[in-house]
């Protein structure tokens, strides 16, 4: 075969001027860099966006804690007030029929500055305190008195059908040591000389 024939055979074969070149080994690792560089941002965008749900979650929570940690304290320093007014200050003022315990009329666990309910303002809150009595002066339980607290929003009604918290505390009004047979109500404040706390109930 003739010089000129292998010429034209290899012209048909391939266009003029176009030669094949191999990718280089720097374009391939270029390439590589580039896709892991990718996953590497995605992978910290996920973590960076999980972590701040997480901070918003726990700002969120802790907000609540307080609230609620501010509520119970001021029920907590509402219902505290009214047992100590009513251990020295016992409500009936009156005395009852010995050994006939009649619990009295939900009331005012202490004499309120206005108004007509026992009330206390603590921590943004206003808690309305009511209190009623069973007393027996032959017993050395004098008195057995239940305590109901809610938000002042609430009725009294509402308060005591559903108490945000209650309590029942016993007092003896015999003075340490023992004494005579009461047959009338102690007066302030010779009262409420032992305290017993029976229950402390949060709804």
């Amino acid at each position: 075969m003739s010089r000129e024939s292998t010429l034209a055979q290899v012209s048909k074969r391939a266009p003029r001027g176009w030669r094949r070149t191999p990718p280089r080994r720097e374009d391939r690792e270029a390439g590589a860099v580039i896709i892991l560089a990718l996953v590497y941002i995605i992978s910290v965008s996920m973590v960076v966006l999980a972590l701040a749900d997480w901070a918003t979650s726990d700002l969120h929570n802790t907000a609540a804690f307080n609230s609620a940690t501010e509520s119970h304290l001021a029920y907590s320093g509402a219902m505290n007030s009214a047992i100590q007014a009513i251990r020295y200050t016992p409500d009936p003022s009156a005395t009852p029929t010995p050994n006939t315990p009649t619990p009295t009329t939900p009331g005012t666990c202490w004499v309120p500055a206005s108004g007509t309910v026992s009330q206390l303002a603590l921590d943004g809150y206003t808690v309305n305190v009511y209190c009623t009595t069973t007393e027996n002066l032959p017993l050395q339980v004098t008195r057995t008195v239940t305590l109901y607290a809610c938000l002042s929003t609430f009725t009294e009604t509402q308060c005591l059908a559903n108490p945000e918290l209650s309590a029942v505390v016993q007092f003896d009004d015999y003075p340490g040591g023992g004494g005579i047979r009461m047959t009338s109500q102690c007066t302030p404040p010779a009262c409420g000389y032992g305290e017993t706390l029976v229950s402390w109930t949060w709804n």
